[in-house]
């Protein structure tokens, strides 16, 4: 069987690759790679931030079943992973990353017999800031900015080296997930990335002051928009910097493995002013949901694919191309059986909900409801809900997410009956020992 590489990036929006057509020459290794790959111009994260994304494509259940996790973070037992069903066939399972909303603390870990996401020196921090003023805690962290070059997440290169480290003694098949962080602000690229970019070059104190406002929620508001350009140099730099890690990653990985699937996504995008905001909050626009979507492996077929496709699909579709049969488990379909539209949603203080197709996007919320047409509006900025002549459409997908919200209700009804089978199972052999 073959071995499956998951390759994920934080924050990393299609548009701004230029294998989607960006200007600027972000990700000349991945455009070379999706030559020779399966892949995805319209690929869409079910949520528009990690807590919404993650567990909805490791898992191919949608953001919202589970409701508790919003409120907690914990990765809920409703829900079965890629990991622990490759686990269930033989793969041998890791997973490395510096991203804290996912890690084993939420119980990321499950169906991982390698679990890797730098917890201990997160923890720290955590008790850190508990024994001292917020003051005195952002000067320490300053500092560690500063003058030792410490970012909040891992960088890139430590990530390749614990993956290396590991694959060294691993058997074959694994199942590996790599999250890489490096395009997630504070946004701090080396200067020759920026130069390879044909950008200026930014000083280290200048990227750490920028890094600064921009992490800060209460700061972030502050940055006026004049600024942004300069924060999307820094974020298109992350980009460069990134493809050239993948670059050396699957080279070597390629070299000692040839019989690997690779594929490359994001768990969602990133906004800079298209609607008001920067980061990833809980939105359900296209620059926090239109990501990078590569299959890439020997033997696999060399096609572009247009029609749109959600992350609920990648669980399923790398079944797929293992010859595993799809689980009960998994809500989705593998790309070549998928719906040609996408459900995206998100809970902030209330559900949030789109429905998007190739021409369509549809947005409801107790907030008010939204329509745009995305062939005259690809950066939907005209609602036209309140047009007469465009009554029927938004009924039409209206009528879809409702029906989409009532699945959700069946299934964790459902998913609660299972969840207790497996407890009554797991009793019963206790008792038989």
């Amino acid at each position: 069987m073959k071995n499956v590489v998951l390759i994920t990036i934080d924050c990393l929006r299609a548009d701004h690759m230029s294998c989607y057509g960006y200007h600027r020459k972000t990700t000349p290794f991945i455009d070379n790679l999706a030559k020779k790959s399966l892949f995805f111009k319209n690929a869409f994260a079910n949520g528009p931030n990690t807590r919404h994304s993650v567990p909805s494509f490791l898992t191919s259940t949608y953001p919202l079943l589970f409701l508790q996790e919003v409120k907690t973070g914990k990765f809920h037992k409703g829900r079965k992973s890629l990991a622990e069903l490759l686990k269930e066939k033989g793969y041998s399972t890791s997973a490395i990353h510096s991203n804290p909303y996912i890690s084993k603390f939420y119980g990321y870990d499950r169906g991982f017999d390698y679990f890797n996401d730098f917890l201990l020196g997160q923890v720290e921090d955590e008790i850190e800031r508990g024994r001292i003023s917020k003051t005195l805690h952002e000067a320490i962290k300053g500092f560690k900015a500063v003058f030792m070059h410490k970012l909040p997440h891992e960088d890139g290169q430590r990530i390749n080296k614990e993956a290396f480290k590991w694959l060294e003694s691993a058997n074959e098949p694994f199942f590996l997930w790599l999250h890489y962080m490096d395009v997630h602000m504070p946004y701090v690229p080396p200067n020759k990335f920026l130069e390879e970019l044909g950008l200026k070059k930014y000083s280290h104190m200048k990227k750490i002051w920028m890094g600064k406002k921009i992490d800060d929620v209460k700061m972030r508001k502050e940055i006026k928009d004049e600024e942004v350009p300069d924060y999307i140099n820094l974020y298109d730099g992350c980009i460069r910097y990134t493809d050239w890690m993948l670059k050396n990653l699957i080279a070597w990985i390629e070299k000692k493995f040839p019989d690997t699937l690779f594929i490359i996504t994001a768990d969602h995008g990133e906004e800079f002013r298209e609607h008001i905001g920067l980061g990833h909050e809980e939105k359900l626009y296209d620059e926090l949901l239109h990501v990078p979507l590569i299959f890439y492996g020997k033997d696999m077929d060399k096609k572009t694919i247009e029609k749109p496709i959600s992350l609920i699909s990648l669980a399923p579709t790398i079944l797929h191309f293992l010859g595993i049969e799809k689980n009960e488990w998994l809500q989705g379909k593998n790309v070549f059986e998928s719906d040609d539209f996408v459900i995206a949603e998100a809970w902030k203080k209330e559900r949030i909900t789109a429905y998007r197709d190739d021409e369509w996007k549809f947005i409801i919320s107790n907030q008010g409801k939204e329509l745009y047409n995305l062939k005259e509006d690809s950066r939907e900025q005209e609602n036209l809900y309140e047009r007469k002549e465009r009554k029927e459409k938004s009924q039409e997908f209206e009528k879809i997410i409702n029906n989409h919200i009532k699945m959700l209700e069946e299934e964790r009804r459902k998913r609660k009956t299972w969840l207790q089978k497996e407890k009554i199972k797991k009793a019963m052999r206790r008792m038989r020992r």
